[in-house]
């Protein structure tokens, strides 16, 4: 687990840290951050969800895994996002992405070479499964959620304008007939979506790591313990339970269990900098399931 600590884990979590230190040091403002995230919101995660959904290795995907992993994310989701608005007082906005918080992992950087490390390449596979659905489903819909209740008197008309409107519903549908097209499609266009895709992580982890030094990291209230737990203890928990009532193809169910039980993405914190929704419990929580799922992790892969 020590060379798993020192690449991927420190590395991905250095441009986090790096982010903190140049805040800290006057060279990077939130402004900065706020206009990174901006490129990141509107370039790097369209050109990442096209890229992911256009290569999709769909036709070897377990969906008994997927709709398994799918239900317990829709429970925390939900669960996640009602007790963070009805018991702890949050606003409707925050609580609809503290629940994505709970549910979205970080698997393209961080999870994903710890999984290819241990199982070898076929790990990549279940995780690109997941990948779509969290980006196809979670991170669009949330996207596409947050938008209309930003929109006065949302009417049909004003749906179907956010829709038209919606970079990364856009991206997804551009990326099925992209995967539909096939061959069709010029590999250039493929290229660009790598090239500016693999900009989306590093960039929504530095501005992360500006904001999180432009506010105290303690103290670390209910509500981040609760986006924390939910997603460290309670997701990998209820994989494991349900992986055990149906039969998933071999070594889709360790995948699945080892996505589960990895940190908060960023994603997340890209969407609410970008409505003007606040970030401090978000941001917090990256953070410390970050720093948690590294004794989880160890366990899992021991």
């Amino acid at each position: 687990m020590l060379t798993t600590l020192a690449n991927p884990i420190l590395p991905v979590f250095a441009i986090l840290a790096l982010g903190y230190v140049l805040h800290r040091s006057g060279l990077f403002d939130v402004p900065v951050a706020q206009a990174i995230n901006k490129f990141v919101f509107f370039v790097a995660t369209p050109a990442l969800v096209f890229s992911i959904i256009s290569r999709a290795p769909i036709e070897h995907f377990d969906w008994r895994a997927l709709g398994l992993y799918f239900g317990v994310q829709a429970l925390i989701y939900v669960g996640t996002a009602l007790f963070t608005h009805h018991i702890l007082g949050r606003e409707k906005g925050e609580a609809l992405l503290l629940g994505m918080t709970a549910t979205f992992v970080n698997h393209v950087f961080f999870v994903l070479p710890i999984a290819e490390r241990i199982y070898g390449a076929t790990a990549a596979q279940p995780i690109a499964g997941i990948v779509l659905v969290d980006v196809g489903l979670w991170f669009c819909g949330t996207v596409l959620a947050v938008d209309l209740m930003q929109t006065e008197n949302p009417s049909l008309l004003k749906v179907v304008g956010a829709l038209m409107k919606n970079p990364f519903l856009i991206a997804a549908l551009l990326g099925v007939l992209a995967w539909a097209a096939g061959p069709v499609i010029p590999e250039g266009v493929f290229t660009y979506a790598t090239f500016a895709g693999g900009a989306a992580a590093p960039g929504a982890l530095f501005a992360l790591g500006i904001i999180l030094a432009s506010t105290p990291v303690c103290p670390i209230g209910k509500a981040i313990w609760s986006v924390v737990l939910a997603k460290i203890v309670l997701h990998p928990v209820l994989v494991f339970a349900l992986a055990g009532l149906i039969t998933l193809s071999p070594g889709w169910d360790n995948i699945v269990l080892l996505v589960a039980a990895g940190p908060c993405g960023a994603m997340p914190f890209v969407i609410a900098l970008h409505y003007g929704i606040s970030t401090e419990t978000i941001a917090k929580s990256v953070l410390v399931s970050t720093l948690f799922s590294l004794l989880t992790l160890s366990v899992l892969t021991a």
